[in-house]
């Protein structure tokens, strides 16, 4: 089976599932919403258990511990053929993207960002990298009104996961929970 390669957003204090604070020490994530995204798309998802932390101020992102960890993870697993980033993670997925040679690009089947609004979708462009040819499912964050999100949360951000999988159908012939 095809894998999907799932980064965590920064490590900190954010909102859990149920809308409550949570230290994410290894970076902030719904992992589960995450993971059922991948296996409705036909993936099992696998999640790469690093924050998406940049790895200081005068260096970028490109040099990131998750960065460099997602690399040598997707040129040793062959069977990765869709990244999936949150939040910090997502911001990451453009430097791996950019690392990439133009073998390992082809076969990277899908793109999933999330949270990561200060880089455009056109930055995943599959245009712009050769040998691509990926979808790309680009979200910013959901409203703090939006059915995902808890009642009380003031920034729908750590809810994108579920915002996602909410759109997502069922594979056919599969009834919904």
């Amino acid at each position: 089976m095809a894998r999907m390669l799932i980064l965590r957003g920064n490590h900190g204090w954010r909102e859990n599932e149920a809308g409550k604070k949570q230290y994410y020490k290894k970076g902030a994530l719904h992992e589960p919403a995450a993971i059922e995204y991948a296996r409705r798309r036909g993936y099992e998802g696998i999640v790469l258990d690093v924050s998406g932390d940049p790895p200081g101020h005068h260096l970028k992102r490109s040099r990131s511990p998750q960065t460099l960890k997602a690399l040598v993870a997707l040129r040793k697993d062959t069977s990765i053929r869709a990244l999936y980033g949150f939040s910090g993670g997502g911001y990451n997925v453009y430097w791996i993207l950019h690392a990439l040679s133009e073998k390992e690009r082809d076969r990277i089947d899908l793109v999933v960002v999330i949270g990561a609004e200060d880089t455009k979708p056109d930055a995943y462009d599959k245009s712009d990298y050769p040998g691509a040819h990926w979808e790309l499912v680009y979200k910013t964050n959901p409203d703090t009104t939006d059915a995902v999100v808890p009642k009380g949360v003031d920034d729908g951000h750590m809810f994108g996961p579920e915002w996602l999988l909410a759109e997502t159908p069922f594979p056919a012939g599969e009834p919904p929970i």
